[in-house]
C-alpha cells in the first residue's frame, strides 16, 4: 500500500453539557463547537503502537484502548500545541481509526466507536471526534455519542476572521464533568438566532461561569487557551471552518 496522510480537524467547543450513559455509544456532549483548521496532518504505518506529536514522543493515555484495534504508529504534525483545548486527543483516537481501518481493514463503524470510547474512558473528551469527524466550522452536537450514534447539525454562518492564543496547558477531567444546565438555555438562545458573534457571546458566558475568563472583546476562554473574533494580531494562531470533516489521501 502506498503512504497514506490522515487529515483532522481541530475542535473548540464553546458551550457543552454532558451527557452519560449506561451504553457508551450515545455517551457525550450536547453543544456548540469551532470545528477550525489548520489540521493536524497524519502519517501512520504498521509498527508497535506509538504516538510521535511534532517529532516528540508522547504518552498517550487513549493509546491503551485504541491498540486494542491494530498495531499502529502515528507521527503527527500540528501547528497548534497538545493539552491546551484544541480537541487534540480526540483528533488523534479518530486518526488512530481511520489508520487502523485503512492499513488493516478493521470495520469502520467498530474503529469509530472504540475511538470514541477511548476518549470517554480517559476523561479526554466527550464531543471533539464526533465534530472533527463530520465537520462543519460550527456545528450544533443535538444528540451526544459516536459518529454514527450521535447526531451533528451544522449550522451556515456568515465567517469573519478567527484567531487563538494557547496560554497553558490544562487537564480536561474536570472541565467535562462540570455539569450546567445553563448550558441547554444558552444553546437554545443561540439555535434562535445562530451566528458566529452570537457563538462568542454566549460561549464567554458560560466559559466565565465556569471560571474561565477572556480580558478580549469577542473572545472566550475554553481550558489553556483564547479563541477571539475579528481581532487577530501578530503572534496568535489564524483559523478557517474546516468545512469537511476528517479524511484519507
Amino acid at each position: 500500500m502506498t503512504d497514506i496522510e490522515i487529515i483532522v480537524p481541530l475542535n473548540v467547543s464553546g458551550i457543552w453539557y454532558p451527557v452519560y450513559t449506561e451504553d457508551i455509544r450515545y455517551t457525550g456532549s450536547i453543544g456548540l463547537s469551532l470545528v477550525l483548521n489548520p489540521p493536524i496532518i497524519v502519517f501512520p504505518k504498521k509498527g508497535e503502537p506509538e504516538i510521535y506529536f511534532n517529532n516528540q514522543h508522547v504518552n498517550f493515555p487513549n493509546l491503551k484502548y485504541l491498540s486494542l484495534l491494530a498495531n499502529v504508529k502515528l507521527d503527527i504534525q500540528s501547528e497548534v500545541p497538545l493539552g491546551f483545548g484544541y480537541g487534540l486527543s480526540g483528533a488523534i483516537s479518530l486518526a488512530y481509526a481511520l489508520a487502523s481501518y485503512e492499513l488493516y481493514n478493521v470495520k469502520l463503524e467498530d474503529a469509530l466507536i472504540i475511538a470514541h470510547e477511548s476518549e470517554i474512558l480517559t476523561n479526554n473528551g466527550l464531543g471533539d471526534l464526533i465534530s472533527e469527524y463530520y465537520g462543519g466550522g460550527l456545528v450544533y452536537r443535538k444528540k451526544p455519542g459516536a459518529p454514527g450514534y450521535g447526531e451533528v447539525e451544522k449550522i451556515i454562518v456568515e465567517w469573519e476572521p478567527i484567531c487563538s492564543k494557547p496560554l497553558s496547558k490544562e487537564s480536561t477531567e474536570k472541565l467535562i464533568k462540570n455539569k450546567s444546565d445553563n448550558a441547554l438555555v444558552y444553546i437554545n438562545q443561540f439555535l434562535h438566532n445562530p451566528s458566529l458573534l452570537k457563538f462568542f457571546e454566549l460561549s464567554r458566558k458560560f466559559t466565565k461561569e465556569l471560571g474561565f475568563v477572556s480580558p478580549f472583546p469577542n473572545s472566550f476562554r475554553k481550558k489553556g487557551l483564547i479563541l477571539r473574533l475579528r481581532e487577530c494580531e501578530e503572534g496568535w494562531i489564524k483559523h478557517t471552518p474546516a468545512i469537511s470533516g476528517a479524511y484519507v489521501h
